[in-house]
């Protein structure tokens, strides 16, 4: 399968780069390089996660960061990686 992050994804990619590069450069690699690699691996394994707090969603920490990735499986060729969130963040609020 492939992955796709979609807009709100993206938008939480770029708050993520936005906080972060001044703050941390080597923590923002890292944390792009972890969330990647995560995001490759759903590309092989998309059931890997577990089921999400919003029906019809999976959800799958990213490995020694404290983000996990919200995800579906709606497309028979794509993981659709809908938002990149912070552990500390409350979800949901709303929104799938």
């Amino acid at each position: 399968m492939h992955v796709r992050f979609l807009d709100k994804a993206e938008a939480d990619l770029d708050a993520i780069n936005e906080y972060l590069s001044d703050k941390s450069p080597q923590g923002l690699t890292r944390i792009l390089t972890a969330i990647t690699t995560i995001s490759d691996q759903l590309g092989y394994f998309p059931l890997m996660g577990r089921e999400g707090r919003v029906e019809g969603t999976r959800e799958i920490s990213v490995p020694r960061t404290e983000y996990f990735l919200v995800y579906t499986l709606d497309d028979p060729h794509y993981v659709d990686i809908i938002r990149v969130l912070h552990g500390r963040r409350k979800y949901p609020r709303d929104e799938k």
